[in-house]
């Protein structure tokens, strides 16, 4: 992957964010069949550009891709796909997590969050579509020096289980969207850890 800019890291966080946090809207999804995102997705997953811009958005298609979201991780007991971070880590890898909740407190005043664009109050702290706007909120800030923490957050939130979490996302779904969306965040995060 060539260089990425804060601002592309951004975008692209909270992109992957609104994917993970939530079942996707008619506003959502024509946001991703956007010529340069479905190509993105496209390069992922082979056939994921074409679900997105030839199936019929109707609202039975909406409510399938809702159902698919829900019984990948609303209902983990089933897939396994829990979206909470300490459900994949270790006890040593969640004891970082505590770090992180003491970061987050501590930059959320200095953070410009309008790039969240779901309400995420009634979620926990370590639920991946909040990590994911969290850290496009740390990317789009004018302040360098929040945004060179944006891989120390990876590292810690992230990286010490999302492989694992995406193998199992890889067994269990046959959507192309979620797929490379997958692909895409391991993308993103190997471009971090280097």
């Amino acid at each position: 992957m060539s260089e990425v800019s804060c601002s592309q890291k951004a975008v692209i966080f909270s992109l992957l964010g609104r994917i993970f946090i939530a079942e996707l809207d008619r506003k959502s999804l024509a946001d991703l069949q956007e010529q340069q995102i479905s190509s993105v997705f496209e390069k992922l997953q082979t056939g994921c550009k074409s679900y997105l811009i030839n199936t019929q958005w109707d609202d039975k298609q909406i409510e399938l891709l809702a159902s698919e979201y829900c019984h990948l991780f609303i209902l983990p007991k089933k897939s396994g796909l829990s979206l909470r971070a300490s459900h994949w880590m270790t006890n040593d890898e969640s004891s970082h997590l505590a770090q992180l909740e003491t970061i987050i407190s501590n930059l959320d005043t200095n953070l410009d969050t309008s790039v969240i664009n779901y309400d995420a109050s009634n979620l926990p702290g370590d639920h991946l579509g909040v990590l994911l706007y969290f850290l496009s909120a740390v990317y789009s800030s004018d302040n360098k020096e929040i945004q060179k923490l944006g891989a120390s957050l990876t590292k810690l939130s992230l990286l010490p289980w999302i492989a694992r979490f995406n193998d199992k996302l890889l067994q269990s779904s046959t959507n192309p969207l979620y797929r490379a969306s997958g692909e895409l965040l391991l993308q993103m995060l190997d471009y971090e850890e280097h």
